[in-house]
C-alpha cells in the first residue's frame, strides 16, 4: 500500500470509527463540508444529501431511530489514488440497535466513498451506502 493509499484508508477508517462510535462531531475534520460536490447517499433515504446542512440533518436524524451500532467491520477495502482524488468502496458488517426492537438488524453495507486532496490533507466529499438485494432466484448477468 502506497503512502497515499494509507492516508486515505486512515481517513475511511476515522470516519468508521465515528460512525461505529455515532460521534458525529468527529465528521468536521473528516469530510470537505464547502465542497461544491458534496454527496451522501444513505441507503434509508430516497434522495442524497446534497450538501453539509443536510448531512448534518441526516447524522441529527440517527440517535432518534438508532440506539447503538454494535457492529462495524471492515471486510474489503480496494482503494484508487487517481491524482488528487481517491475512490474507495469500502464492504463493512454492520449491526444496527434499533429503538423499539429487539434484534439488531445485521448485513452487509457496500460503500463507494470519494475522497480528494485538500491543503488539510485528505477529505471525504462523497458516499454511497448500499445493500445487496437478495432475490429469490438467481439474477440474470
Amino acid at each position: 500500500m502506497t503512502t497515499e493509499e494509507k492516508e486515505v484508508k486512515a481517513v475511511c477508517d476515522a470516519w468508521g470509527e465515528a460512525m461505529q462510535a455515532m460521534d458525529f462531531g468527529a465528521h468536521d475534520a473528516l469530510w470537505d463540508r464547502d465542497y461544491e460536490h458534496f454527496v451522501y447517499q444513505p441507503e434509508e433515504f430516497e434522495r442524497p444529501c446534497r450538501n453539509w446542512d443536510e448531512f448534518q440533518n441526516y447524522l441529527a436524524y440517527i440517535p432518534g431511530a438508532v440506539t447503538r451500532v454494535a457492529e462495524w467491520r471492515e471486510i474489503e477495502t480496494d482503494i484508487a489514488v487517481v491524482g488528487e482524488a481517491a475512490i474507495v468502496y469500502r464492504l463493512v458488517r454492520v449491526a444496527f440497535e434499533f429503538k423499539g426492537v429487539e434484534e439488531p438488524f445485521a448485513g452487509d453495507v457496500r460503500f463507494t466513498l470519494g475522497l480528494r486532496r485538500t491543503a488539510d490533507g485528505w477529505r471525504l466529499f462523497h458516499c454511497h451506502e448500499s445493500r445487496q438485494l437478495v432475490l429469490d432466484g438467481p439474477a440474470a448477468g
